[in-house]
Formats: structure tokens, C-alpha cells, sequence
């Protein structure tokens, strides 16, 4: 059995303005609880961070991650960056969205797209436990703005041509988000901030579709908020706890640091019930 991690922090973008603070945190707060809790290898932890997180990069090393994985090996995949969406492929004038991941080097045009990320997560060998967590935001509805370098607390949310477009001329765009990434639908979302769905991965994801993910000053550095409380939850339990109950504790601390957004929790029932990143036996 092997435990093999992928950890991606993106603070320094080639979009002017779009710079975060507390990606780059995440990872080396991630990769300690790794190596300290569950017993990951440094050099099974594959990091990627800032200008090396290309789109390249990145779809090279969730490849690689996803195909090392054999049963009863424990695969961890963690994002930490600017989430958007954009036109799906086959839309009219933005009618429909789908949700995007964005590299350092990010082309509109050209996006790393859930469709993608599904269709490669989709390939995971049976046994294998695969965790996902993202630290980010995909909704449409939340600010536009890009807030100045110094403010306590951002959203992980880029916003792209498009929504320039409609801000500026005042049209709203149509449409709701596209989740290809997610397994869930969005009435089965809005009924609770776990879904039981059949995918091969346990899904962690910052926020609701509707909400933002917090690149935040606390505890006198800069993280994201999802992050933070998850490194902390699993401290607080000595690594010994399952992903409901881990949710749960997330979830807790996130309104008790007076952060509004909800981690959603996503995957099979036999997933969820499991001790977090644990092997399946």
C-alpha cells in the first residue's frame, strides 16, 4: 500500500490583479499534516506551486496521480487557487456554464475545464481511495470584484471575460453553472452539504455553488479558510476521524471564525463512512 499526494497552491497568476496570499501556505500546511498524520513519504507528495502550476503541469500531474493509483494505495489530490466558469463548449452567448480550475498561465479560451477533471478522475483502478479537495471557488453569483492586496479576506473567485462583459453592460448572464466536476445534482446539493453519490473519489469543496471560498489573513498569516480549518480539524482529532465527521468539525469552525461559506462533502455512502484516508480494505 502506498500513500501518494499531489498538492497544488497558486498565489502568483499571469493575470495582473489576480494574485492571491494563502495558496502556497496551504500546500506546506497540507504536506505537514501528511507527513506527521498519515504517514505520506515526502517523496511520494508531489507539490506545484505558483508559476510551475501550469495547465500543462497540473493535467500532467492529476494523470499521473490517478494512474499510480493501485487497490488498496490512498491517493490524495488538493487545489488551492482561483475557481471559475465559463460558457460550456457548446453553449449560446454564456447560457451555460461550466466550472474551471484556473493555472497560473489560464487561457479563456483554452480552460482546465470539470469536464476534464471528471473524465480523468473517472479512471481511478477500483480499491483505491482517492480524496479530492478544493479550496476554491467556481460560483457565478458572488462579487466581480477583484479586491486590493492588502484586504483581510478575498474570494478564490477570478472573474472572467464574459462576466466583464455582462458587469459592464448591466446584463445579467443567463444560465446556472454547469457542475460536471460533481456527481451531485443541484437539488440534491440544496437539500443538505453532504450528497451520497456514486464516484469513484470522496469530494471536498470549499463552498456552495452560490458562495465564495476565503483567501483570509488568520491566526496572523494568510490561508484559506477551507484549508486552515481542515489542517486544524485533523490536528484536533490526531488524524483520527471519518469524512463526515471531519465535515462536520470543518463546518464548525468555519461559522465560529465568522466565515459564511459551507464546505460540501461528496461521494459514496461506503466513502463517507470511512476513516479519512484510510485505505479500502
Amino acid at each position: 500500500m502506498t500513500k501518494r499526494a499531489l498538492l497544488i497552491g497558486i498565489n502568483r497568476y499571469r493575470i495582473p490583479g489576480a494574485d492571491l496570499r494563502g495558496c502556497v501556505n496551504d500546500v506546506v500546511n497540507m504536506q505537514s499534516v501528511l507527513t506527521t498524520l498519515y504517514g505520506f513519504a515526502k517523496k511520494d507528495i508531489t507539490t506545484l506551486v505558483d508559476y510551475d502550476a501550469t495547465k500543462k503541469n497540473m493535467q500532467a500531474a492529476i494523470k499521473a496521480l490517478v494512474a499510480s493509483g493501485k487497490k488498496g494505495d490512498v491517493l490524495l489530490l488538493h487545489y488551492s487557487g482561483h475557481g471559475a466558469n465559463v460558457p460550456d463548449a457548446n453553449g449560446d452567448e454564456a447560457d451555460r456554464r461550466d466550472e474551471i480550475l484556473c493555472p497560473t498561465d489560464l487561457d479563456w479560451k483554452a480552460p482546465l475545464t470539470d469536464d476534464w477533471l471528471r473524465a480523468t478522475l473517472d479512471k481511478l483502478r477500483a480499491g483505491v481511495n482517492l480524496t479530492v479537495v478544493m479550496d476554491c471557488c467556481h460560483s457565478g453569483s458572488n462579487t466581480r470584484a477583484l479586491l486590493p492586496p492588502d484586504a483581510k479576506s478575498m474570494p478564490r473567485y477570478l472573474p472572467n471575460p464574459w462576466d466583464i462583459m455582462a458587469e459592464e453592460s448591466g446584463r445579467k448572464l443567463r444560465g446556472k453553472v454547469a457542475v460536471g466536476m460533481r456527481a451531485a445534482t443541484a437539488a440534491k446539493r440544496k437539500r443538505s452539504d453532504i450528497a451520497i453519490v456514486e464516484i469513484p473519489e470522496v469530494l471536498v469543496t470549499g463552498c456552495r455553488d452560490t458562495q465564495t471560498s476565503a483567501d483570509a489573513s488568520i491566526g496572523g498569516t494568510f490561508n484559506g479558510a477551507l484549508t486552515y480549518h481542515l489542517v486544524a480539524a485533523l490536528k484536533s482529532a490526531k488524524g483520527k476521524t471519518t469524512y463526515r465527521k471531519l465535515h462536520a468539525d470543518v463546518l464548525a469552525r468555519l461559522a465560529k471564525s465568522k466565515f459564511d461559506q459551507v464546505p460540501q462533502l461528496e461521494g459514496s455512502k461506503a466513502n463517507l463512512d470511512r476513516g479519512f484516508l484510510d485505505p479500502i480494505v
